[in-house]
């Protein structure tokens, strides 16, 4: 679910998936909003779910930060599914690696890893305890799981689980909402590049229906 939304909807979702038998509950990370904050609210409404936010650039915040934050607010290390990316500076394959080093050193916590390019994904299947793609149409999704396993494949160890983070919309009103969504996240070039190697456009790695039927 998008961080960006108001407390109130994200307060009355996390119950209803909790509700509902949903496994977890995830929040994005918006560069004006501290979504870890937002995160231990839902804690003390739900009691099982799990709890993830996907994913804090270390760029924005580094490892440091991170696992201070978590103790700091409290977050339930068992619930909690702790969703990094490298951000947009040099030095990104290290910079994950070493987060994640650091994130499992001060914290018994559960870390995922959110790749784009294959360098990243390898690096993913290395350390990440779970990877989380994201806009991808499903043929590329396939090739980047690929690029996960051979990355485990050389560190040694199985593969780690892997999501993906759909954006879908419903109804005629949803469209102009998902555009804005798609022209934010193809403006900056590290998605750009992105959506060049799927040789696609944002859209094509969304979900759209006008109706419930569809």
């Amino acid at each position: 679910m998008a961080g960006e939304y108001p407390q109130e909807t994200i307060h009355v979702a996390a119950r209803a998936a909790a509700h509902a038998g949903f496994r977890s509950f995830w929040l994005s990370q918006p560069p004006e909003r501290d979504s870890l904050v937002t995160l231990a609210e839902v804690a003390r409404l739900t009691e099982t779910i799990e709890l993830g936010i996907g994913a804090i650039p270390l760029t924005l915040r580094p490892a440091q930060g991170i696992a201070e934050a978590v103790v700091q607010l409290e977050l339930p290390l068992a619930r909690l599914r702790l969703g990094i990316g490298s951000g947009t500076e040099p030095g990104a394959l290290d910079r994950v690696r070493q987060g994640v080093l650091l994130l499992k050193e001060q914290l018994d916590v559960h870390v995922a890893v959110a790749p784009l390019g294959p360098k990243m994904c390898r690096v993913a299947g290395e350390v990440a305890d779970s990877v989380l793609l994201n806009w991808l149409v499903p043929a590329f999704a396939r090739t980047s799981i690929e690029w996960v396993r051979a990355g485990a494949q050389a560190a040694g160890r199985r593969p780690p689980p892997v999501c993906t983070y759909v954006r879908c919309a419903l109804g005629q009103a949803s469209l102009p909402r998902l555009r804005q969504e798609c022209d934010r996240y193809g403006s900056f070039p590290h998605y750009a590049a992105h959506f060049r190697r799927q040789g696609v456009e944002p859209l094509a790695a969304t979900i759209f229906v006008e109706s419930q039927d569809e």
